[in-house]
């Protein structure tokens, strides 16, 4: 290294320490990076689809959701008014259902890991509570300002730091497309799971009876519209950001993404 010069280290794209540091914009390698594994993800949907429409039966037994009926939890209402107090109807049902898919891929994955029910509640909740807010100075990323808005309820809540952390991350590192389980903890990759099949419309992925109870519950109507406005907002305040990566890739697969019956 030359005398006086010293090494910059780029924090990896959706950790603790890209958080902390207010989710700088991504690196020319880091676009690279997201670009490829959201043509994976794209490609295996498509071959999902069309292998679910050859053999519609093929579809995974029933997961008890009343195992995961929201948390009767302070923190848990006071994120679920925080979040109809600031986001659209679409974005409130949106954020219920990621929760419900997001617990039916961990049942189905039959993990070993444990799972912070109560957690992955809160990082559901609020992961979206930024779209629509200013964000404070320094932060780039509107999943930063959101894990910031779930840091100060953990807080108040008195969870611990190494608890806050695991919930913060399922937030920052959701638009990553790819969140490894040994890398990010089950939170965070089963919430990001649950969220493609959300976002991607992996019907596939979830038996009919969970399919319909969630969707019974939490229906799409207006969804498209209103999310595919959030992103574009999104990506003209942080042109450097992940959905601003993405361009026209997101909003087009989005737009194709419909549930049987929708």
């Amino acid at each position: 290294m030359e005398p006086g010069r010293q090494r910059v280290l780029v924090a990896a794209v959706g950790t603790l320490e890209w958080e902390r540091a207010g989710g700088p914009g991504l690196t020319l390698p880091q676009r690279f990076a997201l670009l490829g594994n959201a043509a994976v993800v794209v490609a295996a949907t498509l071959v999902g689809r069309i292998a679910w429409r050859l053999r519609p039966s093929g579809r995974p037994p029933t997961v008890d959701l009343a195992r995961w009926a929201p948390p009767d939890s302070s923190i848990a209402r006071h994120a679920e008014q925080l979040l109809r107090e600031v986001a659209s109807p679409q974005v409130v049902n949106h954020s219920f259902r990621a929760y419900y898919f997001s617990a039916v891929a961990y049942e189905l994955s039959g993990a070993k890991e444990p799972m912070d029910r109560e957690g992955l509640y809160v990082a559901a909740l609020m992961h979206d509570v930024s779209l629509a807010k200013p964000r404070p100075q320094g932060v780039h990323c509107f999943t930063v300002a959101a894990a910031s808005e779930a840091r100060r309820l953990m807080a108040s809540a008195g969870w611990d730091e190494g608890r806050q952390d695991k919930v913060a991350l399922a937030v920052v590192a959701n638009l990553n497309v790819r969140v490894p389980l040994r890398v990010f903890g089950a939170e965070a990759h089963y919430f990001t799971v649950g969220g493609m099949v959300e976002v991607l419309a992996q019907e596939w992925k979830v038996s009919p009876g969970n399919l319909a109870e969630i969707l019974g519950r939490y229906p799409r109507t207006g969804y498209l519209a209103d999310i595919l406005g959030h992103v574009a907002r999104e990506a003209q305040l942080d042109p450097g950001g992940r959905f601003a990566c993405l361009g026209p890739i997101f909003p087009g697969v989005v737009r194709r993404a419909r549930f049987d019956g929708e």
